[in-house]
C-alpha cells in the first residue's frame, strides 16, 4: 500500500502554504467526508491546517481524500474599474483608512463615545460642512472640534490629548486599492479620486505617500460643493472634461465610493457608479 501510495502521490503534493486550497477529508472515524475551503496555513506529513470562514480547521493528513489549490476569489471592483473610460474613486475608506495605530478608538474610550463616534461628532459640527464647501478651513473645524469637547465637560488635558492625536492621524494607504489605481493608470485610463476634503488633502496624501494623486484630486473644497449633492457631480464632471480637454459623456465614467448615498447619486448623475468593497481576502 505504502508503494502504491508513493507512485501515485499524495494528495496534498500540489498544495503550497499560503494558498487558497479545498481539502476532502473524511471526518465522523472515517464514516462520511467533507470539504474545507480556505487558506493553507500549515502543512506538514501528519497535518494540514486550513483557515476557513469557521475558523482554523486542523486535519490529519491521513483523513486527507483529495486536495487541490483554487482561483483566488475576483475583485468585482477591479474587472468595473479596467473596463472604464474615466475612472473615479472615492479617496477616505476607499484609497486611505485611519486609525491604524488604534489611537483613535483610544480617544473614544477616554470620552465615553461609542466606536466611530469620535468622527460622527466632529462631522456633525457645522465647521464641517462649510469645510468641505470650501467656506471654512481644517484649522477652523478642528478649534471647533476642541471647544465643542471642552464645552461637553472633557478636562482639558484630555481634549488636548484627544485633539493632538486626531490632527496626527491624516490615514494610511489602501495598498490593494492603490495598487489597482496605478495598473489603472498604467494601462492608460484617466483617474480621478473625488473627495469630500478639506484644504489640506493635497499636504496629507503627500505626507502618506500618496503625493501622486493630487494631480487627480477632485476636492468638494475647491469644487465649493460636496457628495451626495447632485451639482457635486456635475462640477467634478465638468472638471474631468476640462482636464481632458473633451467632452465626456456621463456614461462613459465609472465610480466608486464606500458610501452607498455617493453611489446612487452618481448613477442619478449618469455614471456608471459601484458601492466599493474591499479586494477578498484569500479564503
Amino acid at each position: 500500500m505504502a508503494d502504491r501510495d508513493d507512485r501515485a502521490g499524495r494528495p496534498t503534493d500540489r498544495l503550497t502554504l499560503g494558498s487558497r486550497v479545498v481539502v476532502r477529508h473524511l471526518i465522523e472515524g472515517g464514516e462520511r467526508a467533507t470539504d474545507t475551503l480556505g487558506v493553507l496555513v500549515r502543512l506538514d506529513p501528519q497535518t494540514l491546517v486550513v483557515r476557513s470562514d469557521r475558523g482554523q480547521v486542523s486535519i490529519a493528513a491521513d483523513a486527507v481524500v483529495a486536495a487541490k489549490p483554487v482561483p483566488e476569489r475576483p475583485w468585482r471592483l477591479a474587472s468595473f474599474l479596467r473596463r472604464a473610460r474615466v475612472a473615479v474613486l472615492d479617496l477616505d475608506g476607499v484609497l486611505r483608512d485611519f486609525d491604524a495605530t488604534g489611537e483613535r478608538a483610544r480617544s473614544e474610550r477616554e470620552l465615553g463615545l461609542p466606536e466611530a463616534g469620535l468622527p460622527d461628532l466632529a462631522y456633525a459640527l457645522p465647521q464641517a460642512r462649510a469645510m468641505v464647501v470650501g467656506e471654512g478651513t481644517y484649522a477652523e473645524w478642528v478649534s471647533a472640534l476642541r471647544e465643542h469637547l471642552l464645552g461637553l465637560g472633557h478636562p482639558e488635558p484630555l481634549v488636548a490629548q484627544v485633539v493632538q492625536r486626531w490632527e496626527q492621524d491624516r490615514g494610511t494607504p489602501v495598498a490593494a486599492t492603490v495598487e489597482l489605481l496605478d495598473e489603472v493608470v498604467a494601462d492608460g485610463i484617466p483617474v480621478f479620486v473625488l473627495t469630500n476634503g478639506s484644504d489640506r488633502v493635497p499636504e496629507e496624501l503627500e505626507r502618506i505617500g500618496l503625493g501622486r494623486l493630487v494631480p487627480r484630486l477632485l476636492n468638494s473644497h475647491g469644487l465649493g460643493v460636496a457628495k451626495p449633492d447632485p451639482a457635486a457631480y456635475a462640477a467634478a464632471h465638468a472638471e474631468i472634461a476640462r482636464r481632458l480637454g473633451r467632452e465626456v459623456p456621463p456614461d462613459e465614467v465609472r465610480f466608486t465610493d464606500d458610501r452607498p448615498d455617493n453611489v446612487d447619486a452618481a448613477r442619478a448623475f449618469g455614471w456608471q457608479a459601484q458601492v466599493f468593497r474591499p479586494r477578498p481576502q484569500a479564503g
